[in-house]
Order: C-alpha cells, then structure tokens, then sequence
C-alpha cells in the first residue's frame, strides 16, 4: 500500500484560538490584571465574557450588582457607571440611588452615562440622585492648572446635559423621584461663563453678573424669554395656565426623548451636545461611521422639513420627484423618516423631592420644574421641598401658580438648621388653601409672623382632610384658631428651629401658647409630639419651668386626655442625657400611657447602655407610664423591664 504525503499546512488555513477558548484559571488571571476601563472593553465583545467579567468588577468594588434591580453607590470607583452601562443585567434596574463625583470631566462622564442606564432600563419606578458642591475641588483636583485650563463646560450645556437625564427619567414610569444639590455648581459655572465673557471681549463692560433670582423671577410675568425644552417652537411660557402647561409638556416630554433633529433644549444626544462632545476631556464619543449615519438622517429629515408635504412627495403625479432624494434609488425612501405620531407617555410619578435650590434659580431650570409638575399633577400625591436659598420672590409666584389636585402630603422644610427664611406664611397657606386633598403636612424654616394677625384669613375653614401637621407653633396656633378648621387631625408635633443668625434663640413661650391651643382639641389626638433641633440651655429651663410649676400651674397637668406622647430631636439633642429632667417633664401627663424617644444619638449602638436609666427615671418620676420606645426598637413594657 503506497502512502501518499499530506500536503504542509499553511498558516492561513490554521484555526487561530480565542481568547475565550483559554482556560478559566488563564482568563481570570488576565483579567486581574486589567484596569476598570479595559474591563468594560473587553466584558462588551461577547455575551460569555460579559456575564463573566461584570460581576467580578461589581465584587471587587463592592459595588451593587445590577442583577439585583438596583444602584446604591456613593463615591463609587471611576467607570462604575460605564460597567453597569455595558453589562447586559441593566435593563433588570428599576431603583436608582446615586451620588455623583467631583470633577468636571467626571461628572459629565458619569450624567451621560446615567442617561444611557437608564434608556436601557426596561422601567425606573426610584430615582435619586445627588449632587456635590464644588467648592474648590475644581483647581484641587487638577494641580497645576488655573482657571483657564480646566475643562470647560458653560451653564448651557449643563442644563441640556442634567435635564435630558431627569427628563427621561421621569418618563420612564418612575413613582420616586428626588433631586438633591447642584446650587453652587451651576453658580460655579455661571460664575465661569462670565469671566470667560470678559476674557475673550464680548462683555468688556464690567459690570457684574444680572441676579439669576432676578432672570427666574421674570419668568412667571413672560418678560424673560428663552427656549423652553418642552414646548413647541414660537411659543412662550408667559402663560401659567395648569391646564395648557399640561397638554404641551406631556407631547414635548416625549418629543424630546425620541427627536432624531437632536433639536436644542431636548435631552443630551449624540447631536445635540456636540459642542461638549468636541472636548478631548469629555468621552464616549460616537464611532465614525455612526457619526456618518447620524448626520445622513438628519440631512434627510431636513429634506423632509423642506418639502412642501412629507405625505405627498411620493406621489410624482401631485408634486413630482424631489430632486437628490426621492429619485436616488441607494438612498432610503422618506416615509422611513417621516415624523411619526408618539403617544405621550402617562405619567406615574407619586412622589417627587425637590432638594436643590438650582430648580429654581435658574429660568430654564424652573421652567423645567413647572413643566414637570403640570404633567405630573394628576398622579402626584407626595411633594417635598427644600431648597433653602431659593428667593421670597420666587415662591411666591411658584405657589401662586402651582396647581396639583391629587396632593396629599406636603413638606417645605429646611435640613436643620435655618439660616434665613424666604418663603413667607401667607405663600404657604394661599397654596393649602387651593389644595384641600392635604393629609400630611410639615412645614420648617418658614417666615414666622410675630402676629397671628399678620397672617391671612380666609372667608372657609382650609385642608378639612388634615390628619397630622409638623409645624413651628405659630402655624399650629393658626391652623387651630377656627374650632371647625382640621376636623380630623390626629398627630400633631410642635417644631422648634435652630437659628444660625447670632443672639437669636428660639421663643420657647410659642410652645406654652401652642399648647394652651392646643388644649381644646387634646380629647380627639391620639399624638402630641414636641421636636427639639437645639442643645443649647433654654431648652433645659423650659423643661425646668413646668417642673418648678408642678401640677397645680403647669398647662400639661390639663392635658387629661392625653395618653401618647412623642419627643423627637436632632441626632445632636440627646433626651438621654437629661433623663431626669425629662422625665419630671412627662410625669405632669396625669393619664399618658406611652412615651416615644425618636432620633436619640448613640441608643442603636449602645441600647444596654442607655435603656435602663431611661426606664428607671420613668418609673422614679412617671409611674402613670406603662410604655416606652426609643428609636423605633420596640416597645418596652416598663413593668416588665429587667434592669
């Protein structure tokens, strides 16, 4: 039998290996050995690699997978955003709470990038996202540079860039949404735009900066004029009519989310912040060959809106060809980019917490926040705001024109401490008037009137569905005034305030004339609550005072109804501490059943420390006490308690 030789192998017809086809030791190996950006790289070349590499990068940073629904980080590792972006478990994501990083470049990087998870996410029912301030982190975060090397991002972009992101958010069938920081940053940049002005010449006038409080202001009285994001083109936002806000902000809502023109004020496209994109600071920058097809669309779109009628330039027999488009036998026919007729989203969103002052300093950014609210206002139940910088003028037009039928629960608070307050009582109580569906109510570092007769007085009883109020006592007192006024109101907590002005203190004699007021209706409470923001000497002379009174002249020995009783504080006021004096306090409650100790520092950690003082003071000073509960840990039966 006669052997025949094979022919020689060349190298071209080998088989090449893959990376894929090493052994799993090998791979992970390699893998260890790369960087956060190579890992994403390389974890979006295939399906096998990217179940693989993402949830080691998640482990290693200790970052939450998005396997599990959500997004928990705060100061997380560069490209955590980009890793989540690119592993295929983001469209499982439906919670979103993150804080954003420092730096320009970075946190450009990181909004796009959010704005990408969250187009991705099938549907975001929780959104919450943070701001810093930049403080001086600009220059410290790139030593050796001055102002005029850093990355340069105007105002303007920054409002495409950050609203885009909130604005699909919202339309993505999110319930929560919570907003918090970005004040000073956008006055940082504002600040920037302005010497940048002056350097290059076009402002050589010296003169300072126009107020933004002033330019937000106008805004309601339509003499400040500027592109609306969520209208139709030639039209002003002069009108603040609930109804018109509504019809036009839900079709440009969605609009501005699927517009192929990329057309100014809609959300961040690969076209429509081009100019940023041009940055070498700023990444993630489209292939050419997108680019190419991008621009081709659009050129087309152009054709389109050139025409005299996208429906009829078909029809050669109407009109004829459109030279260049419809003859090009290469080029696809226009009915494929015709504008198409998108059903405005429904709106979802049940609670929205506004905690940044930049929603309302900004004309463009308030303007957002109107057109936000006229969209959402037949689902909105929950509005919370705190933006303590915000000018008097402003709130003043803002509640003036807000209109929510659905509201049931409301706050307009300060964090702790109230530096100076601009929104003044009479604002607050014309929007409570116009909104009697409220149920909860809390209210801090509102301009307190030093007469009750300084505030206005209605011609009918307001917020006849109110069941439990946080207030300064003023407020509580005025809300209380009227015996048919708050029918069904059952909690009840009197707010003290923690002023930063020098040599001012709290007037703890507005707590004995809110509980004189308070008196009548004690019988049909079932809490009465005091909420204590300042550890400072007069508080102890108050508790002491009404121990000093005794039961005879003390107003709390009337208080016969009365069986709960809830002390909260600021993490800094300890009760524990002055357990003695509290209880005294408590003890001239002839009938209080339980006593509730919430926000108290230190009781989680230290509960075999700081519990049995508190239940052995209570049963020296408070026997009529059966109950009591500290930090929301369980109630404690006093007569059972071991010590």
């Amino acid at each position: 039998m006669k052997l025949t030789k094979e022919p020689p192998v060349r190298p071209d017809d080998r088989t090449l290996a893959s990376l894929a086809d090493l052994p799993l030791e090998l791979l992970l190996q390699i893998i260890e050995e790369l960087d956060a950006a190579a890992l994403c790289a390389l974890g979006s070349t295939n399906k096998n690699l990217n179940y693989l590499i993402f949830p080691l990068f998640f482990r290693k940073h200790s970052v939450t997978t998005p396997a599990q629904g959500w997004i928990s980080c705060y100061r997380a590792p560069e490209h955590t955003l980009r890793a989540i972006r690119c592993s295929l478990a983001t469209r499982n994501i439906s919670n979103i709470h993150y804080y954003f990083n420092k730096g320009i470049s970075r946190l450009v990087e990181e909004v796009e990038e959010m704005h990408a998870i969250v187009r991705r996410a099938d549907q975001v029912t929780e959104f919450k996202v943070y701001l810093h301030d930049p403080d001086d982190w600009a220059l410290r975060d790139a030593p050796g540079l001055n102002g005029t090397q850093l990355p340069r991002l105007t105002s303007e972009e920054w409002m495409n860039l950050f609203l885009g992101l909130l604005t699909t958010s919202a339309t993505k069938g999110c319930k929560c949404v919570q907003l918090s920081g970005g004040d000073v940053f956008l006055k940082y940049l504002q600040n920037r735009d302005k010497t940048a002005r002056v350097q290059s010449g076009i402002d050589d006038t010296g003169a300072p900066p126009q107020d933004t409080a002033d330019q937000a202001t106008r805004y309601f009285d339509g003499s400040f004029h500027y592109i609306n994001p969520f209208v139709e083109a030639g039209q002003t936002t002069g009108s603040l009519n609930p109804q018109k806000a509504q019809d036009h902000s839900v079709e440009k809502l969605t609009e501005s989310i699927h517009d192929l023109d990329g057309k100014p004020g809609g959300p961040p496209t690969a076209s429509n912040v081009k100019k940023l994109r041009k940055r070498p600071t700023v990444r993630l920058r489209l292939p050419k060959c997108l680019k190419v097809f991008f621009k081709r669309k659009r050129d087309d779109i152009s054709g389109v809106k050139a025409t005299s009628s996208t429906t009829t330039s078909h029809n050669s027999s109407t009109t004829g060809p459109s030279p260049g488009l419809v003859n090009d036998p290469q080029r696809p026919s226009l009915q494929a980019y015709a504008p198409r007729s998108i059903r405005p989203p429904m709106p979802k969103v049940e609670t929205l917490a506004l905690h940044s002052d930049m929603l309302f300093q900004s004309p463009s950014f308030l303007d957002w926040t109107i057109q936000l609210l006229s969209w959402c206002a037949p689902t909105l139940t929950h509005l919370e705001l705190r933006c303590p910088k915000t000018p008097s003028g402003i709130w003043s037009k803002f509640f003036s024109a807000v209109r929510l039928p659905s509201l049931t629960r409301f706050e307009a608070t300060v964090r702790l401490v109230v530096d100076e307050a601009y929104i003044q009582g009479s604002d607050i109580l014309g929007f409570l008037s116009r909104h009697p569906s409220v149920q909860t109510l809390s209210l801090h570092g509102i301009q307190v009137p030093t007469c009750l007769c300084d505030l206005p007085k209605f011609p009918k009883p307001i917020l006849p569905n109110l069941t439990e109020v946080r207030a300064h006592p003023t407020y509580i007192r005025w809300l209380l005034h009227r015996q048919n006024q708050c029918p069904k109101l059952k909690k009840v907590i009197l707010q003290t305030e923690y002023y930063t002005t020098v040599g001012r203190v709290f007037p703890y004699d507005a707590l004995d004339k809110a509980l004189e007021a308070l008196l009548p209706r004690s019988s049909s409470l079932d809490v009465i609550g005091l909420r204590f923001t300042n550890d400072h000497p007069p508080l102890d002379s108050w508790f002491q005072s009404h121990v000093d009174a005794g039961p005879a002249a003390s107003i709390l020995s009337k208080f016969v109804d009365t069986k709960h009783l809830l002390i909260n504080s600021a993490y800094y006021v300890s009760m524990v501490n002055r357990i003695e004096l509290v209880a005294q306090f408590v003890g001239l409650l002839p009938s209080l059943d339980r006593l509730d100790l919430e926000e108290q520092p230190d009781i989680t950690y230290n509960r075999a420390e700081y519990i049995p003082p508190v239940v052995e003071a209570l049963r020296q000073h408070s026997p009529q006490v059966k109950q009591v509960e500290m930090q929301n840990h369980g109630v404690i039966d006093i007569a059972k308690f071991e010590l």
